[in-house]
């Protein structure tokens, strides 16, 4: 088992003092995604009316960056319609 670290910045740092004993990294990135859900769960209205991204550093014990995951709530001031590109025009 290898220890991760998912430091967190939504408009306050907060560093992961304990981390997480996982087997790998395909592990890690799993408890990121399921972290930052209930993280933005639990802040309720806050997550909505933040409007930056929130980011998650995730690193090992020697520090070292393994990814990065950003995630934010963007929310039109006016109409705005949603018109999807085909996967040709994405590139």
């Amino acid at each position: 088992m290898t220890k991760y670290y998912f430091h967190v910045d939504n408009g306050t740092f907060t560093p992961d003092q304990e981390g997480v004993d996982l087997p790998d990294l395909d592990a890690a990135r799993q408890e990121a995604v399921r972290a930052a859900g209930e993280m933005i769960n639990e802040s309720k209205q806050s997550f909505w009316d933040h409007m930056t991204p929130w980011i998650m550093n995730v690193t090992d014990g020697q520090n070292r960056l393994l990814f990065t995951l950003q995630f934010a709530a963007k929310v039109p001031s006016g109409d705005a319609l949603y018109i999807p590109r085909s996967a040709s025009e994405r590139g």
